[in-house]
């Protein structure tokens, strides 16, 4: 292989490890990202509503627990 195909072949897998490497300018524009981004509000939302009841629940059952083991 002559010089120019072979320092244009090398600077190719340079580029390709850099971007393994590093990631790639808008990295945080890939699809995963953007649906995350779309799910945040929709999950706060669910837990806002829900999690309360299901902590309450969760603690209640855990003092009844501790109640029926707990005798002097």
């Amino acid at each position: 292989m002559s010089d120019q195909p072979s320092n244009f072949t090398m600077d190719q897998f340079g580029v390709l490890s850099d971007l393994l490497t590093t990631g790639y300018k808008g990295a945080g524009n890939t699809l995963e990202d953007l649906v995350r981004e779309m799910l945040k509000p929709m999950l706060r939302d669910w837990l806002d509503h829900n999690l309360p009841p299901i902590v309450e629940r969760m603690v209640a059952k855990e003092i009844a627990r501790l109640a029926r083991t707990k005798k002097p």
